[in-house]
């Protein structure tokens, strides 16, 4: 019988290190934080292995569609759903802050499925940092109001 090796989520390279002895690693081709965890459905015993960055992006969209549910249900104000989305919107500022760097470190990027190497991932993680700035800004104009 044979073992598959296991690969990053992120750059598809093989993961050499002990992935069980240790929660969650680093990548060590494209350093982006990586989880391993049990799958939600199917076999007890089966692990996968997730990127953090696209965990807390999934969190913010789950985050997201309950902020509007709840907000649609209730009928609070437009103020505490500002509010609650701007703490929200932290999770994306802080993703897109360290996708930025890591981009800018190692000159790998990959965006909606598509992966980038050397000045063209350079300057997509040069504006994810922008972008990430913008949205921090943004959490604070909206904790403010």
């Amino acid at each position: 019988m044979q073992i598959q090796a296991a690969h990053c989520p992120y750059c598809k390279n093989i993961l050499f290190q002990n992935l069980k002895r240790h929660k969650v690693r680093g990548c060590l081709t494209c350093k982006r934080p990586i989880v391993i965890a049990r799958s939600p459905v199917g076999r007890p015993r089966l692990y996968r292995i997730y990127s953090v960055l696209d965990v807390g992006m999934m969190l913010y969209a789950l985050l997201t569609i309950a902020l509007i549910a709840f907000f649609l249900m209730t009928g609070h104000g437009v103020t505490g759903f500002v509010k609650a989305f701007s703490i929200a919107l932290f999770i994306v500022g802080s993703v897109l802050c360290v996708d930025g760097v890591l981009a800018l470190r190692t000159a790998r990027d990959k965006t909606w499925n598509r992966q980038r190497r050397g000045v063209a991932a350079r300057t997509i993680g040069a504006g994810k940092i922008a972008t990430g700035i913008l949205a921090f800004f943004m959490v604070l104009v909206g904790v403010t109001l």
